[in-house]
Order: structure tokens, then sequence, then C-alpha cells
């Protein structure tokens, strides 16, 4: 079964497209990567009819994997495909994360879901869900995952918010 998250967090913008597109940026990306020390971030695909905007990069760790984990990943270090769906008109997006581990039995799936929350003001919501397809562990895995989002998000909106300061 598995393990559901959910972050909430107002930045200082003007509007959510403000925030949506700097998921989309390379600038901001390359920015959080080295933050959560990614390598390669490569376009896999990029399509955009100006109401839904998909994306899909390859993406690779900079860090080395748990002793135990090393054996299921070739060089030791994860890569993964982040893909990231933006819904304009509903002010959301949707990513889904699958790690080139296993045959894909682990991934992370979410929705950003943007509101105004006053004057420069935006609420996201990080909802999603973790789910490991390994009898066992996957519980202890998932649960290591969410751990692990929930130390970074902090990090990472803060890292997003002084970028989206230094651009006003």
């Amino acid at each position: 079964m598995p393990t559901e998250f959910s972050f909430d967090h107002v930045f200082r913008a003007a509007s959510p497209a403000t925030i949506y597109n700097a998921y989309f940026d390379p600038d901001h990306l390359a920015t959080q990567d080295k933050l959560a020390e990614l390598g390669d971030r490569v376009v896999v695909e990029d399509q955009d009819d100006g109401k839904v905007r998909k994306t899909s990069w390859r993406v690779s760790s900079l860090r080395q994997l748990p002793l135990v984990a090393r054996p299921f990943v070739d060089g030791g270090k994860l890569v993964y495909i982040e893909q990231m769906t933006l819904r304009r008109e509903a002010n959301e997006v949707d990513l889904v994360v699958t790690p080139q581990i296993l045959g894909g039995r682990v991934t992370l799936t979410a929705v950003y879901q943007l509101a105004q929350a006053g004057e420069n003001q935006v609420k996201r919501r990080y909802k999603g869900s973790v789910n490991v397809n390994i009898k066992l562990v996957s519980g202890k895995i998932e649960k290591g995952i969410v751990a692990e989002l929930e130390k970074a998000m902090p990090v990472m909106a803060d890292c997003t918010q002084r970028w989206l300061d230094s651009r006003t």
C-alpha cells in the first residue's frame, strides 16, 4: 500500500503562474539540482500546447546510494525520470518520478496545487504518494523516502523563494 505525504507552503509571488513557470525554468532547476546534489538533467520530452505543458527529464544523483541499495543500481548512483505536466487552467502540476531501479517497482506520484492566498502570496500544496513494490520491505523504503522529502521540502521551498526574490 503506498505511503502518502502532503506539504503546504506559501510563497511570496504575484500569481500561481510565477511559481509553475519556475518549475520549468532551466536556471531554477539548476539552482535546486545543485542544492539537492543532482548531476545531469537532460530533457527527454518537452511539449506545450498553451494549455498543457509536459516535460520529462533524465536526472542523475551525485550521491552514492546506501551500501545495501548499490547492487540494484548500475554505478551505485541513482538515475530517475522526472515527468511534470502543467495544467495551466487548473494551476496544477502533476509529477511522476520513476527511479531506474528494480524495473520500475518504485514510483513517486504527486500534484502541486497552486492557489492565490492573498496579495503577493501563493499557497502550494504538494501532495502525493510513494509506492514501492518489493515484498517485505516496501513500507520501510516508502517511509524512508517520505522522511527524506520531509527534510528536503523546506530547503527546496526556501531555494525557490530565494530564486523568485532574485528575479523581482
